[in-house]
């Protein structure tokens, strides 16, 4: 009788073993662990990590060349507004009326290529409380993140585009008023692989060129 109770215990026993385990993946804990005869690899994973897809091919259109020319823009209303250099011969998309606006050549597909915005923020944040906000978003929003560059008012990064599955790449700088410390215009540029150096190029001529008015600018398009 002493031999079968003990055989049933250790039968109960391994049943439970294998329960907790059933329960603890499905509740992505660790299982509990019992000793092994043979040592298992350390870089063996418990559970498989299922390999990341290639990304999809980027749209047929030219690469963004550098050295473009530019034209002034201005953004917002007349009593409050931003200056900044668009490249001659790119056509407006209307976010926000007044307050938002993206920039891209007439004959772009509207999604896939590259492009540039602007925007007028009022979130009271300083560039840096924006460049950390902005970081945690995209983490939520996007798969695949890498940060490439962050400073206190510019945040550049790549990452996987959920809807086309294609690789992105996308710089943000945020400037505040002079004597100021919040942020108060945004600007992006957004592409492909491709156009990176293009990229480069485009966010460092329309940075160097953001200003804030402190009235109306006479010939300055908007």
């Amino acid at each position: 009788m002493r031999v079968r109770w003990i055989g049933l215990t250790l039968a109960l026993v391994g049943i439970g073993a294998v329960a907790g385990y059933g329960v603890g993946v499905l509740r992505h804990e660790a299982p509990t662990t019992f000793a092994a005869a043979a040592p298992v690899p350390a870089s063996s994973p418990s559970i498989p990590v299922l390999p990341l897809q290639p990304y999809a091919p980027d749209i047929d259109y030219p690469p963004l060349a550098a050295g473009l020319e530019y034209a002034p823009h201005r953004l917002g209303d007349p009593t409050y507004q931003w200056r900044y250099d668009v490249p001659r011969g790119w056509v407006p998309e209307d976010v926000s009326p007044l307050f938002e606006v993206r920039w891209r050549p007439a004959d772009e597909p509207t999604t896939g290529g590259y492009s540039l915005r602007a925007k007028l923020v009022n979130e009271h944040r300083t560039p840096g409380e924006m460049v950390s906000a902005k970081l945690a978003a995209v983490r939520v929003l996007y798969r695949d993140v890498t940060v490439l560059a962050r400073t206190d008012d510019m945040l550049s990064f790549r990452y996987r585009e959920p809807d086309r599955n294609t690789l992105r790449f996308n710089t943000f700088t945020w400037f505040a008023a002079p004597g100021g410390t919040t942020a108060e215009f945004e600007m992006s540029v957004v592409g492909r692989a491709v156009d990176l150096p293009g990229l480069d190029s485009l966010r460092d001529h329309v940075a160097a060129s953001v200003e804030k008015l402190t009235r109306p600018a006479a010939g300055v398009a908007r």
